[in-house]
């Protein structure tokens, strides 16, 4: 790879400016042609517009889990805040944005992407759908991505895509994967040393189901009343299973 960090040529648009990055050069050189490729934490109302996007859906039990993972050792020395704090006092008391410098709730971040579930320009994945089934996955995200310019469905391409996500791949370049560049940028200024996280990898086994199984009921039961609350008034599905399901049919996923 010609690249030390993902984010050096998929630049994350709230913290490009911090990286000193900018966002109208070329991402490809010579070949500058291509689909421009950028990531983004934000909600659909701050997602740049006019263009194609993709989302990325998982199971809230999973994502609260794996954000305390991520946090734990960063953000705060190990284990000093435990999970349930982390859960009832940070991840769940949040809510919509006040303004573009915060994040939206998870739960009103996914309804506001499903509210784009019909959207052409919008394709929405699930975790869970890539790992149960990467190849028709990546096969859904290359028609989605081919312009009359390019077509990435090629056989070639698709194999190459599936080699390079896979966890092997992945777990033995974990260093082109990461998150240093950001930790490198804003620790100080947000209070934290320097060097704080970068002992820390990125990539973990990513396993679903996890949450379920080891979450104390306290967070299940506040999870399940902030879905009973947000998303289920707007999309009938009393789970995210359910979502998961009714998003999954064949006629969505044209």
């Amino acid at each position: 790879m010609s690249f030390s960090e993902i984010s050096e040529v998929v630049p994350w648009l709230e913290l490009a400016f911090d990286q000193g990055q900018d966002l109208n050069a070329p991402q490809y050189g010579d070949a500058d042609d291509l689909p421009r490729v950028f990531k983004s934490h934000a909600w659909e109302p701050h997602c740049p517009k006019g263009c194609k996007r993709i989302v990325v859906l998982r199971d809230p039990m999973d994502v609260v889990l794996s954000f305390y993972k991520f946090f734990n050792g960063w953000f705060f020395e190990p284990d000093t805040v435990s999970l349930e704090e982390f859960a009832n006092e940070f991840w769940l008391s949040r809510g919509v944005p006040q303004s573009k410098m915060n994040n939206a709730s998870y739960f009103h971040h996914l309804m506001s992407w499903c509210k784009c579930r019909n959207d052409p320009d919008v394709l929405i994945l699930f975790f869970e759908n890539l790992k149960e089934n990467l190849d028709k996955e990546i096969r859904r995200i290359a028609k989605f991505m081919s312009t009359s310019k390019h077509d990435f469905t090629a056989e070639e391409i698709v194999q190459s895509a599936k080699h390079r996500s896979s966890y092997a791949y992945m777990k033995s370049h974990e260093s082109h994967f990461d998150e240093k560049l950001s930790k490198l940028a804003r620790n100080e200024a947000c209070g934290l040393p320097k060097t704080a996280g970068l002992s820390e990898s990125k990539i973990k086994r990513g396993d679903s189901g996890l949450g379920k199984e080891s979450l104390p009921k306290s967070i299940r039961e506040g999870i399940l009343k902030k879905w009973s609350e947000i998303v289920e008034p707007e999309t009938g599905c009393k789970s995210y299973e359910e979502l998961r399901t009714s998003m999954n049919s064949p006629a969505t996923q044209e």
